[in-house]
C-alpha cells in the first residue's frame, strides 16, 4: 500500500467525458447527464493517505446547467466498492438526497453520505468541494451507526465541524513528502471526522431511538477482545431478557451477535489498515477471534480482502 501520494486526474480543459470517467466509473458507478465541452470545465485532484482518500472537486458549468450525478438500485448491485463519503463544501451550492433525507450545502457545511445505498448529488454553475472517501470499515469501527447519520448537514457555525473542515483543508496541501505519517494523519483526520459526526448528529438521532440499544450496544463495543461474549453473557451485564435484547437489535434488521461480529471485523479492518498491529494474529485476538485461520476466512468473506493485503 501506498501511504501517501497525489494525483491529479482531472484538469481544466479535459473533456466531459473524462471528468465523468472519473466521477461516474473510478469513484462508484453512477450517471450523468452529459453537458458540452465548449461550457464544462472541471478539475479532480486525489491524496492518498493510506486507506483514506480526499477528493479536491472543483467544477463550472453555463448558468443554466447544473452537474447531477444520480446513483439507482441497479448501480448498487453491480458495483460492490463500498465507501462513505464525507462531504466539505468550500464554493457554491452543493445538494444531495438519500434515504428519503435532503440537504442543500453551502460554504463550511460538511455532509456524510453512504456510497452503498442510491443518492442524487447536484452541484450549481460554480461548486468547489472536498470529497473524503472512507472505506466503510474504518468508520464503522469508531462510529457503528454512521449508516443513520447520512444527508444531514452539519453547519459551519458548529465549532468541532469548523476544526474537522480545517483539517481535512490542511491535508489537501500536504505534499508527496508525508511519507510514514501519511497513514497516522489519516487516522487522526478519521478521529476528528467521526467525532464530529457523533456530537453534531448522534444525540438528535438518539431520541427517535431507544437509548437501552445504545447503552447495549456501547457495552459489546468496550468487550470486543472477549471471545466468551455471547447473546446470554450480554444480556446478563445488562439486565436484559435474551428476547429483549433480539428484539432491539431486530428493529435495526439484525441480531446481537451478527452485529458483534460486524463490529469485530470493522475493527479489524481499521486496526490492520492504520497498522496498528505488528502480526496479523495479534489483531485476531485483539477483536475477540481465538482462531486466527477463522478470523482470516471471516475477513476475506465481508471485505473481499485477506487480513495481510489490507496490511500492505
Amino acid at each position: 500500500m501506498q501511504v501517501h501520494h497525489h494525483t491529479v486526474a482531472v484538469r481544466p480543459g479535459d473533456s466531459f467525458d473524462r471528468w465523468h470517467h472519473v466521477t461516474c466509473r473510478e469513484f462508484s458507478l453512477t450517471e450523468c447527464r452529459r453537458l458540452a465541452d465548449d461550457a464544462f470545465q472541471a478539475s479532480i485532484a486525489i491524496h492518498h493517505f493510506g486507506p483514506l482518500v480526499i477528493n479536491d472537486i472543483w467544477s463550472k458549468t453555463a448558468a443554466a446547467d447544473r452537474i447531477r450525478v444520480m446513483r439507482s438500485s441497479g448501480d448498487t448491485r453491480k458495483d460492490s466498492r463500498d465507501y462513505f463519503m464525507l462531504w466539505l463544501t468550500l464554493h457554491g451550492e452543493v445538494s444531495f438526497a438519500q434515504n428519503g433525507r435532503d440537504a442543500q450545502m453551502h460554504r463550511g457545511d460538511l455532509m456524510l453520505h453512504d456510497q452503498s445505498q442510491p443518492f442524487t448529488l447536484e452541484f450549481a454553475p460554480q461548486a468547489h468541494a472536498i470529497m473524503v472517501s472512507i472505506p466503510r470499515p474504518l468508520l464503522v469501527s469508531r462510529l457503528p451507526d454512521a449508516h443513520r447519520l447520512t444527508a444531514r448537514r452539519i453547519g459551519r457555525e458548529s465549532k468541532v465541524g469548523a476544526l474537522a473542515s480545517s483539517f481535512i483543508r490542511q491535508l489537501v496541501r500536504f505534499d508527496d513528502d508525508a511519507g510514514p505519517a501519511a497513514i497516522r494523519l489519516g487516522a487522526a483526520a478519521l478521529d476528528i471526522c467521526a467525532t464530529t459526526l457523533q456530537s453534531e448528529l448522534t444525540d438528535d438521532s438518539l431520541r427517535h431511538g431507544d437509548e437501552r440499544l445504545a447503552r447495549v450496544k456501547a457495552y459489546m463495543l468496550a468487550h470486543l477482545d472477549d471471545p466468551e461474549l455471547d447473546l446470554d453473557s450480554i444480556a446478563t451485564a445488562q439486565n436484559l431478557a435474551p428476547r429483549t435484547l433480539n428484539r432491539l437489535f431486530a428493529r435495526e434488521g439484525t441480531t446481537p451477535i451478527r452485529w458483534l461480529w460486524q463490529q469485530r471485523l470493522a475493527g479489524a479492518y481499521s486496526a490492520l489498515a492504520e497498522r496498528r498491529f505488528a502480526h496479523v494474529t495479534d489483531v485476531a485476538l485483539a477483536f475477540g477471534f481465538s482462531d486466527v485461520s477463522h478470523f482470516s476466512r471471516a475477513f476475506k468473506i465481508a471485505f473481499g480482502r485477506s487480513p495481510h493485503h489490507v496490511m500492505g
